[in-house]
């Protein structure tokens, strides 16, 4: 009788099969500390501007500001970037 209880049991209530936060693709994350007072910016400009994820509020922060980068600014931007994508690899 045990038995069919248990069968039963596990009948009901199936294992997960993925257990935790579902992967996201080819996402690749890296943490970043930040104070709480910058948190409560980003989470208000991703509300105000009906932004889905804080990422994509950080990524179109930081879009506007290169956009109004002069031509020295952007060129050490690139330069600066190129460095950190190699030091990655």
């Amino acid at each position: 009788m045990t038995k069919q209880v248990e069968k039963d049991y596990q009948q009901e209530r199936p294992k997960k099969k993925h257990p935790g936060r579902p992967k996201s693709g080819r996402k690749s994350y890296q943490t970043v500390r930040l104070q709480k007072r910058t948190v409560m910016k980003i989470n208000a400009l991703e509300n105000a501007l009906s932004v889905a994820t804080q990422d994509a509020t950080v990524d179109q922060a930081i879009e506007r500001v290169l956009n109004s980068f002069n031509a020295d600014e952007k060129r050490a931007y690139d330069l600066w970037l190129e460095m950190f994508e190699k030091k990655e690899k």
